[in-house]
């Protein structure tokens, strides 16, 4: 498992940047690569393309982490701009009126615990949000998604980020009012 550091947050940043293509600088970045990772169907798809190997190296991963990089890396391929300010969950949420996601989506992308399950959900999360997101908050998310100390409390944060609460008291009465 790719450990959640800050050094390892940071590899994965780098590489999204040189992946994608930069139109204020004109850097072209690798428009194959990123093809190839979005149109990868499954996580072993993804995990044959060059770009991923390049992400193993960067992070120094083994064979048993093939799985949770080429996960990383497929997800990131769908995220085109990188945004600051709001997080993946709560912009998913929207405070006023409808949310983006529904809550039963939502609840799909917190129970996926396959490799090509997470990878349908969070496709669609960004596909919702028009392939634009915090960079940041996607990768702490991914790092944290699978590793056995961190999925829970995340998974926990973007349920009350999506429904934009610290409250408990507020998050249950929302949680008792979704119920079918």
């Amino acid at each position: 498992m790719i450990k959640p550091t800050p050094e390892n947050a940071k590899i994965i940043q780098s590489w999204w940047r040189d992946m994608h293509p930069d139109k204020q600088s004109g850097y072209r970045g690798d428009r194959a690569g990123i093809a190839k990772l979005r149109h990868a169907g499954t996580v072993m798809e993804a995990s044959m393309e060059p770009a991923v190997l390049g992400l193993c190296r960067g992070l120094r991963a083994g064979p048993a982490d093939m799985n949770h990089v080429a996960l990383i890396a497929a997800v990131l391929a769908d995220l085109r701009e990188a945004a600051s300010g709001e997080n993946i969950a709560r912009a998913l949420g929207q405070p006023e009126g409808t949310p983006l996601c529904s809550a039963s989506r939502f609840r799909r992308i917190l129970e996926a615990t396959e490799p090509d399950a997470q990878l349908t959900a969070f496709r669609r999360a960004l596909a919702l949000l028009k392939h634009k997101g915090n960079l940041n908050d996607l990768v702490q998310s991914l790092l944290d998604w699978n590793d056995p100390y961190r999925r829970d409390a995340r998974r926990q944060r973007w349920l009350y980020d999506y429904y934009q609460t610290n409250d408990p008291e507020k998050f249950s009465s929302i949680a008792v009012e979704a119920q079918p």
